[in-house]
């Protein structure tokens, strides 16, 4: 697919197919070279990002992690919302992951904003419950 030619949605269903066939190079195209990424909610509670990715490099990288740390990456019952004239997408999903390494389970449910600048991916918000991220990954819950 061409990215001049790709919907907001589109955009935004090229990014899950990227990540459900573990091939996070499906999408590097469609971001643009400042891209960022931001998990917004922590496991500390505060109201500080979990993580912030800056710039192309930094969200693939991050991208990355996801594919080479779940065997499995499949977000079910995708719901999109095209908003802002066309410039966001929202994305509501049920992630069923599996743990590289150990198959454990890995539950969760999202909300993902995307913003779209000249036909490319330009900001990324992923919301996700850090309770079941932190079990899965044995972080403290709570204000430290």
């Amino acid at each position: 697919m061409n990215r001049e030619h790709l919907s907001p949605r589109e955009l935004a269903e090229t990014f899950f197919e990227a990540l459900e066939k573990r091939d996070i190079a499906l999408i590097e195209p469609h971001l643009t070279n400042d891209v960022v990424e931001i998990i917004p909610f922590s496991n500390t509670g505060t109201t500080e990002p979990f993580y912030t990715f800056t710039g192309k490099a930094q969200v693939m990288g991050y991208l990355d992690t996801i594919v080479t740390n779940f065997s499995r990456v499949v977000l079910n019952n995708k719901r999109y919302t095209v908003a802002d004239g066309e410039t966001s997408v929202f994305v509501q999903a049920e992630g069923d992951l599996v743990q590289a390494g150990t198959g454990a389970p890995y539950l969760n449910t999202y909300v993902f904003k995307f913003e779209i600048r000249n036909g490319q991916i330009a900001h990324i918000d992923e919301y996700a419950n850090k309770i079941a991220y932190s079990l899965l990954a044995g972080l403290p819950i709570g204000l430290r």
